[in-house]
């Protein structure tokens, strides 16, 4: 049996095998040995990957696999083994393949679509110039590749430390002044546990009365366990349940306030999202490198350049809703092929089990509570039921009454004519042994149009019976909203219904309407009683956006219908509004921004209102934070506010100031109030500590970037941008902060800066580039920056009888460009005072002042330089003028003749 492929019988083959050949086919004397076929080595090849050299039996019509389970246990090694694939393998790889040879691409000359095959099981292209098979398997065969790790890993170089935000907020009138103070701070204790402590300070004033009021919301300890789950010990309240840190359990009705205890439960913080499918998979078969176009319908989605193999597009850009895609293949630019599959987007949706489970005491300072629970047990889980619903179900159970809740959420996409978008649902109830009840549905459609709609209802034994309903339940409310949005021509219509009942609730006095007697009756911060109220909305409305000569221009008309029970009736009115808004850049480089607008209103039972309103503003630089500007608006000419603000951020906070001044004609007073904003973090580690920006108020992680320079001025900049929000200017010899959200991915960029303050140019030596992170809360990146400093000098050097000091030769720069008649540039690693030079053995000290800087040029203009000796010389200009004149075979340097 022979192993080698000979040359006379792939020529035979060859001009016999370019078309199908008939099994009467004629094959010229002394060559019929070749037509019975021979045993040959063939690469086998499946999608442009190669599974190995096997034996193949081959004539002039079939192929044949000799080594079939070998080639089986191949493919296993590729794609995962599953009973459908193991079966089409079995009863297929033995049997007789036509060649297909006219196909291949070696043989039509690289004809567009070479070397590709579509077929329902199992087929080949017989590549006879080369001695390889193509094969194909039908898709629907092939299981997907094992995903990648789907799980963050943990920055090895992170460090622990503390970490702290505060944010502070004030604002005050003649009548009323109130401040406030929030905080949360965080510190790393193990490679993936932390401390959190978040809290906040609130005082309020009104005439003499006054409250102060300080509040733990919650101090715990956090531990994740393998990147599954997580235990906390400590104060806590239901935050982190609702959002991926918590497994993204949503109980929106159950009472889950703070406690005191312990809760363990599933988490999604270490989870690569952009890893997770949230559509159906889209794959396409390559057999050649190609350019793949998905459309839905003639809409460009995507573009993908594709190695040869087995490809899965990444579909997270693509809408959600179920349709059609129809990918186009293009190898060296020529399309060859054309696929549809349905695809069915649902947007993010965890397909895992998720549960959590706590215990302790509630921790309420609620005094209408009358209930004394001494302990309380919480539990939450959600189930996947099939791609696209999701049980939720909780309990709470208290010593004094129990709780539980169950929800189902469900999303479909639909693909039938007009209607091609995403619709989500939820539902849930509650049921409380004390007889409290409630229920939730929810609805959302979205397809170039939207359409909403959410009720929600609670009820109680007593709705009006006071201070005798639990936690949040504070009498009974039943709420619907409805909401169509629309877009047609050029206009977009919103119509809405919203129909509101409370009966038997709590309300905070500065949050009654101000033809309420109550409103003035008391401080704003006292807690009053409300019985009843209801109130019913009709509303429509159109929009429209222009956009002229740099102006854009918003106008809208819209219609109302409100009925309330604490009104005399039906009110019925329309408003019209109409606004416009610009910016332009400064010739040096600044933005500024205007907007101005009106609207008029009229009612059945209100008053005309004509308001109208004008701001101006100018930003310092281009991050957007350094803002100062003016604004102005009133209703009619009874009431006009004006005010100025101002906005600063950079590297050790962001704050904000706003006066502004009421003037109310009718009463003939002004009221002048002040509000005002501070935002900054701090941060504690092995480096010390050091202030920088606000993040999220969150448990965070941070970022700092130490920039070491070589001369002390400190003037060298280096820009830090992150992805997470913010960035900023890092001055030389000091360390920048940047916070970012904990169980996050984050990048960060550090390059050079374009701002040359005093004349400075600044180079990177090592830091520069950019770098992604991960870390858990309490951890801190320390990234280090070297900066190379460079000082650029324009001048002209004069000796003592103001003559060009020609020929001078300096002795502490970096670089020197004569320019003649005494002119010079020269590059300083750092500034300096004096200039020391040296011409025929003699030195002269020069001295550096700067007349102006442009740039990075510093223009010292005519400066004069005075003789002196050696010995006067500082020591690095003595050594650097003696290696200068050694071996010039003088015993001793002269001095200068006074």
């Amino acid at each position: 049996m022979k192993f080698r492929v000979n040359s006379l019988a792939i020529f035979i083959c060859a001009y016999l095998g370019t078309s199908t050949i008939s099994a009467s086919l004629r094959v010229p004397k002394g060559f019929e040995e070749l037509a019975r076929g021979q045993t040959i080595l063939t690469d086998i090849s499946l999608y442009g990957h190669s599974l190995g050299v096997f034996q193949s039996h081959v004539d002039l019509e079939i192929v044949q696999f000799l080594q079939p389970e070998a080639i089986a246990a191949a493919i296993n090694k590729v794609y995962p083994e599953t009973s459908a694939l193991s079966g089409l393998l079995r009863n297929e790889l033995g049997r007789r393949f036509h060649r297909n040879g006219n196909l291949s691409c070696s043989t039509s000359g690289d004809a567009p679509g070479c070397d590709f095959l579509k077929t329902e099981t199992i087929d080949i292209i017989y590549d006879e110039n080369n001695a390889r098979i193509n094969l194909f398997i039908g898709s629907h065969y092939l299981p997907k590749k094992k995903q990648e790790n789907i799980y963050y890993e943990a920055s090895a170089e992170s460090q622990n430390a503390l970490i702290h935000q505060q944010n502070i907020n004030f604002v005050a009138d003649k009548n009323y002044q109130s401040a406030s103070v929030q905080g949360n701070g965080s510190l790393g204790v193990t490679d993936s546990g932390y401390l959190n402590v978040d809290w906040n300070w609130q005082g309020q004033r009104s005439h003499a009365a006054s409250i102060q009021k300080a509040e733990v919301n919650s101090a715990y300890f956090r531990n994740d366990l393998r990147k599954r789950m997580y235990i906390k010990l400590g104060m806590m309240d239901a935050r982190d349940l609702f959002s991926y840190t918590g497994g993204n359990i949503n109980l929106s009705q159950l009472p889950l306030g703070k406690i005191r205890g312990v809760r363990a439960g599933s988490t999604l913080a270490w989870v690569n999202m952009n890893k997770l499918s949230r559509g159906t998979p889209v794959s396409v078969f390559l057999s050649r490198d190609a350019r793949v176009d998905v459309y839905r319908d003639s809409q460009l989605l995507a573009s993908f350049y594709l190695k040869a193999g087995t490809q899965e597009l990444d579909s997270r850009s693509f809408p959600t809703g179920s349709y059609a895609l129809t990918l186009r293949v293009y190898e060296d630019n020529q399309l060859v092929r054309t696929e549809t599959m349905p695809y069915t987007g649902l947007g993010e949706v965890s397909n895992t089990s998720q549960w959590f489970v706590q215990a302790g005491s509630p921790d309420t300072e609620d005094s209408s509570n009358k209930d004394n629970d001494r302990y309380v047990i919480h539990a939450g889980a959600k189930w996947p039921v099939g791609d696209s619903a999701t049980l939720t179900a909780g309990m709470a159970l208290f010593s004094s009454a129990r709780y539980w809740e169950g929800a189902i959420d469900w999303s479909h996409g639909f693909n039938s004519g007009w209607i091609d978008g995403l619709l989500t649902s939820r539902a849930s109830y509650l049921h409380g042994s004390e007889g409290s009840r409630g229920n939730i549905q929810q609805v959302n459609y979205n397809d170039g149009f939207s359409l909403s709609f959410y009720r929600s209802e609670m009820t109680a034994v007593d709705c009006n019976s006071q201070n005798a309903h639990r936690y949040s339940f504070s009498g009974c409310y039943k709420s619907t909203n409805m909401m169509l949005s629309m877009p047609f021509n050029k206009w977009y219509g919103t119509l809405g219904y919203a129909l509101n009942s409370n009966q038997g609730r709590y309300v905070y006095r500065r949050d009654l309407t101000d033809d309420d007697s109550r409103n003035q009756a008391g401080v704003p911060w006292e807690k009053v009683y409300r019985t009843r109220s209801r109130s019913r909305t009709w509303q429509t409305g159109v929009t429209r956006t222009f956009y002229v000569s740099g102006i854009n221009i918003n106008s809208s008309v819209n219609a109302f219908m409100r009925d309330e029970s604490v009104s005399t009736g039906k009110d019925k009115g329309i408003f019209v509004t109409l606004s416009f808004s610009s910016s332009r850049n400064t010739a040096g480089g600044n933005r500024q921004a205007f907007s101005g607008g009106t609207s008029w209103q009229n009612s059945k039972y209100g008053n005309n209102q004509l308001g109208y309103n004008a701001a101006y503003s100018q930003y310092a630089d281009n991050s957007d934070e350094n803002e100062s500007g003016i604004s102005f608006n009133g209703v009619n000419t009874d009431t006009v506010m004006s005010s100025v603000y101002g906005r600063m951020g950079g590297q050790y906070g962001a704050g904000s100031l706003t006066i502004s001044d009421a003037w109310d004609r009718k009463e003939s007073e002004h009221l002048l109030s002040g509000s005002g904003n501070y935002s900054s973090s701090l941060i504690v580690d092995r480096q010390g500590g050091i202030f920088g920006r606000w993040g999220d108020g969150t448990p965070s992680s941070a970022i700092t970037v130490g920039v070491e320079q070589g001369d002390e001025s400190g003037q060298s900049r280096v820009s830090v941008s992150v992805d997470s929000g913010g960035g900023s200017e890092v001055r030389g010899s000091s360390r920048g902060l940047f916070m970012v959200p904990g169980y996050r991915e984050t990048a960060f960029d550090v390059t050079e800066s374009v701002v040359s303050p005093a004349g400075i140019s600044s180079e990177i030596r090592k830091g520069t580039g950019q770098r992604k992170v991960f870390m858990t809360p309490g951890k801190v990146f320390n990234r280090k920056v070297e900066v190379f400093t460079r000082y650029t000098w324009l001048g002209r050097l004069l000796d003592e009888r103001s003559r060009p000091l020609e020929g001078a030769i300096p002795l502490n720069v970096m670089s020197w460009t004569p320019l003649g008649k005494g002119s010079f540039t020269l590059e300083t690693t750092q500034e300096i005072k004096t200039l020391y030079v040296m011409k025929n053995n003699i030195f002269w000290q020069c001295g550096m002042e700067v007349n102006a800087i442009r740039d990075v040029i510093r223009y010292v203009g005519e400066t004069s330089c005075k003789s002196t000796e050696l010995a006067k010389l500082p020591d690095a200009e003595q050594k650097q003028a003696e290696l200068m004149t050694a071996g010039s075979g003088s015993k001793a340097l002269p001095t200068v003749k006074q």
